[in-house]
């Protein structure tokens, strides 16, 4: 007994929440946000905290929350619950086979543009056997990139061996930065992925001699109104990745009026637009060069959202 008669107890230490209590929160504050995908966002969250793979984590979610791993939730849930991307919060982004920097310096990479990508690789295919060849490697001689942003496109044909080299172009300083530590991450060289500065028109940057086998790009193509309508998350995007003038098809105008020239023979033109871009952007090409074939095709969604047109 103490001076006052009563019995001491022993301090209680606080209660330490394991992971999967920790996940039930934050699974919820997310939910009230809303976001439609809170229990993968939390999973990867929670992941991210205890600094191990989401499938590691959902083997051990009755493991105690350390506090520093707590104080790190707290803070990425923190940003999510403010509209800032995963990928910003992770740091990265997966593309197809490669694993790459995101961050506000350019725009994250989506589902639709891997889709691109398969789009290229199965024409060049086509046409390597249309000439004789035999699989894929190093199908394409060279490829043209507008507006490469990470260089998503850029690194993974490359890597994947579909074009031997890609010259990818952007107006924005810091997103060449970016592309150029994730051609370094990605283990490639200028020699394979060049790099240049857009300063007015962007065929500035290309020369008149210069003859690509693939033209591609993801410019931007959202209208103004649009604009307004976009989440919180999508804006965190540098805004010149996205707004492509009131129609959306400002930045297109200037790619169909000076791809034609920059196409060797036989070559194509690869674009990614708008849900509902399809029915103007195939008029766009149609009147400006006599293409060999114009196209419009669906993603996976069924919605409007790759152009086509292939040189004589």
């Amino acid at each position: 007994m103490d001076a006052s008669g009563a019995d001491r107890q022993p301090a209680r230490k606080p209660h330490q929440p394991t992971r999967r209590e920790a996940l039930e929160g934050i699974t919820r504050e997310l939910e009230s946000v809303p976001l439609e995908s809170a229990r993968v966002d939390a999973e990867r969250l929670l992941a991210l905290a205890v600094g191990v793979q989401r499938p590691e984590l959902l083997l051990a979610l009755d493991l105690p929350l350390e506090s520093d791993e707590a104080l790190r939730l707290a803070r990425s849930t923190r940003r999510r619950v403010a509209g800032e991307p995963l990928q910003h919060i992770e740091a990265t982004v997966q593309f197809r086979d490669l694993v790459l920097l995101a961050d506000a310096r350019a725009l994250v990479p989506r589902p639709e543009t891997e889709q691109l990508v398969d789009r290229i690789a199965i024409w060049a295919r086509g046409r390597a056997a249309g000439d004789g060849g035999v699989g894929c490697e190093a199908i394409l001689s060279s490829a043209l990139d507008i507006g490469t942003g990470s260089a998503a496109i850029a690194l993974s044909l490359v890597r994947e061996g579909i074009v031997r080299r890609v010259v990818g172009l952007d107006s924005s300083a810091a997103a060449l930065r970016q592309a150029a530590e994730n051609r370094t991450r990605c283990g490639l060289t200028e020699k394979e992925v060049e790099l240049r500065a857009v300063d007015r028109s962007l065929w500035d940057a290309v020369a008149a001699t210069e003859r690509f086998d693939v033209i591609v790009s993801n410019p931007p193509y959202v209208t103004a109104a649009e604009m307004a309508e976009l989440s919180a998350e999508v804006l965190r995007d540098p805004p010149e990745a996205l707004l492509g003038g009131e129609d959306g098809l400002d930045v297109i105008r200037e790619i169909v009026r000076g791809a034609w020239y920059r196409l060797a023979p036989g070559g194509a033109l690869f674009l990614e637009i708008g849900e509902r871009q399809g029915a103007s952007v195939k008029k766009l090409l149609e009147g400006a060069h006599p293409w060999l074939r114009v196209a419009v095709e669906p993603d996976l969604a069924g919605k409007d959202r790759f152009a086509f047109a292939q040189k004589p």
